[in-house]
């Protein structure tokens, strides 16, 4: 079975062990399930590349924001040349963010989750339309929001 994982932010923020967004402990535990899901698919919306950077943003150390934020940069940089160590997934291109942000503005539950969340969704949803009901296939959401957890297509039977 193929395992596509679409990450959220908090997720993003614990992978690089963001200074204020992130804890030592569930780091270490992301990372080595990270590692563990050999042949899974990990997908990185953009809106949360743009507010994990934000965080990066507010790390108090000079040395550290510059650290992360040189990391960030080389990973996209792969992961868009190479799909390493995440895919790039984009919920629209310019000519949709109209209608994404017109179906957001309009959709209630999404409203009380935020714009960048409801991408989240819309790329899960996307994916899992993409992979169909095949069963060698789960679509995932990796998040430390609930409210945004229980939209994943696929229920993640052991999640952190």
């Amino acid at each position: 079975m193929t395992r596509v994982f679409v990450l959220d932010t908090s997720y993003l923020a614990e992978l690089y062990s963001v200074p204020g967004f992130s804890d030592a402990a569930f780091s270490r535990a992301l990372k080595k399930r990270m590692g563990r899901e050999v042949g899974a698919r990990f997908h990185v919306p953009v809106g949360c590349l743009y507010k994990l950077c934000d965080h990066i943003a507010d790390v108090g150390d000079g040395n550290r924001r510059h650290q992360l934020a040189r990391q960030v940069a080389v990973d996209v940089k792969s992961s868009i040349g190479h799909s390493v160590p995440w895919l790039m997934s984009p919920a629209t291109g310019l000519d949709g963010i109209a209608e994404f942000v017109q179906r957001f503005a309009f959709n209630p539950e999404h409203l009380k989750i935020g714009l960048t969340n409801s991408e989240v969704i819309e790329i899960a949803n996307a994916l899992k339309r993409k992979y169909g009901t095949d069963h060698a296939y789960r679509v995932h959401i990796w998040t430390r929001n609930r409210r945004l957890k229980a939209h994943e297509p696929d229920p993640e039977p052991e999640p952190l």
